[in-house]
């Protein structure tokens, strides 16, 4: 493995960060980037109303203080520092949102928040918004290339600790910070990076995804303030690099910045179910076992389900005793499909886990870690795919693999799929149709807008 460019990693990401222009990104990759901004707001609209993130609110008007800056799918307000970590969280509340396998990573839950937050601070327009939030998801998944899987697999959740540093790049671009100010804003962000993978099923999971926009945001307040930062923060013996990651680092992931776009390579996995991306596969698979062969939901007896590790390190709820737990269980998701045909934000409750119908169906549900599917043939192509067996009371046993579900890059969701999705979402939170459909139709072409914030007022 090569060893990082002795410049620094900070400053590298800086100097990028800061001259990139809209007129360097292709078209194919500023599409994916409105797709992602058009996906992140719907999934916090509709997880505003959580009760995590309802909380979170109280906290914020109690703590933060009053600003300019929108809190999602509410009437409410905030400042920058106090929006940033509401949004962070309510993008997150659901499990909802996109993922990248450049490092394994919520990248937009984290991005978005940050740079929505300085966009409005800073009142700049849509192209700005864009580019700002194009560079930090940039840096994010360039960060989780250079870092590779090493660091998820030792327990680092990538999301909150990388995204936290990708926020603060998005944020330093949308406040106009140039290089210097970028990388210390960057190194700011790296000291301060946290989140460990064993929040997975409980409120601290999307609170850290807040807490982490929040951070990006204030390491870019700071380091325009001109405050230092030690800008070999990711090389110093005693640096992230050494203390997060065993001191691996892949340059290929920093050389090929700007190159080769992330978000269009490997992509962005646009989810189709508000429960994690590893319990994907295996219910689009056990749905579509179903209905091809034309089965009785009530008639299947069991449901065997092989998958890679990092499926099965991911799904570590078997019996779920809150929501929270039932968005990593591989048995409630597929539950969901045996008992209603279908998981939406609707079925992430109290109320669902204590159906019997649900709780029957669940018991029928078994996951296993099946080695073949972590070796080259399968990785890392399909990091989340799987093996499903059904068994019906008759005894008729139908099995399939699935390895790219609906949703995933080789797979996406159609662009009028995704409007779809962001309708639920509205609809979930109670929107009325005509505000939907104005938003919407504002983030579709929103590098147009003169005025970030007048958007979120509904002025288009």
């Amino acid at each position: 493995m090569r060893k990082v460019h002795s410049a620094g990693i900070a400053e590298r990401l800086g100097a990028w960060v800061s001259g990139l222009s809209l007129s360097h990104v292709p078209e194919a990759a500023l599409h994916v980037a409105r797709r992602c901004i058009i996906d992140t707001s719907a999934v916090a609209i509709a997880g505003s109303r959580t009760g995590v993130a309802e909380r979170l609110r109280a906290h914020v008007s109690g703590q933060y203080g009053s600003g300019a800056c929108t809190l999602l799918g509410t009437a409410h307000s905030a400042s920058a520092l106090g929006a940033a970590l509401a949004n962070g969280t309510a993008a997150h509340a659901l499990d909802f949102d996109d993922t990248s396998y450049a490092g394994v990573l919520h990248g937009s839950t984290i991005v978005l928040p940050a740079v929505l937050a300085a966009a409005q601070q800073a009142d700049i327009a849509g192209g700005q918004f864009l580019e700002a939030f194009i560079a930090g998801s940039e840096a994010a998944y360039a960060l989780g290339l250079t870092l590779t899987d090493t660091h998820y697999m030792r327990g680092w959740w990538a999301t909150g600790t990388l995204g936290a540093i990708g926020a603060a790049a998005g944020a330093a671009k949308a406040g106009g910070l140039d290089a210097d100010a970028t990388a210390r804003a960057i190194a700011l962000a790296a000291l301060g990076a946290h989140g460990m993978v064993a929040m997975l099923g409980t409120d601290a999971k999307p609170i850290l995804a807040g807490q982490a926009a929040r951070l990006g945001v204030e390491s870019a307040l700071l380091a325009a303030q001109g405050h230092s930062a030690p800008l070999q923060v990711f090389e110093d013996p005693r640096g992230l690099l050494a203390l997060m990651n065993e001191g691996r680092a892949d340059a290929a992931g920093l050389e090929e910045l700007g190159q080769t776009w992330r978000l269009m390579e490997p992509g962005i996995a646009i989810k189709r179910h508000p429960v994690c991306s590893a319990a994907q596969a295996a219910m689009e698979l056990t749905g579509t076992l179903i209905a091809e062969n034309k089965l009785d939901r009530e008639h299947i007896a069991s449901v065997r389900c092989e998958v890679p590790r990092l499926v099965k390190i991911s799904l570590v709820h078997d019996t779920p005793a809150t929501p929270a737990q039932a968005q990593f269980s591989m048995p409630f998701a597929i539950g969901c499909i045996l008992a209603y045909g279908a998981l939406g934000p609707g079925q992430i409750s109290a109320e669902s886990l204590a159906d019997a119908r649900l709780r029957a169906a669940m018991e029928r549900v078994e996951m296993a870690e099946a080695e073949d599917l972590n070796g080259e043939e399968y990785q890392p192509r399909y990091p989340e795919c799987a093996r499903v067996t059904l068994v019906t009371r008759e005894g008729r046993e139908v099995s399939g693999f699935l390895g790219a579900p609906a949703g995933m890059p080789e797979n996406p969701l159609s662009d009028e799929a995704l409007s779809e999705k962001f309708r639920d979402c509205c609809d979930f939170a109670g929107w009325p149709r005509e505000r939907c459909e104005t938003l919407l139709s504002a983030l579709w072409s929103i590098e147009r807008a003169d005025s970030v914030s007048g958007i979120l007022r509904g002025e288009g």
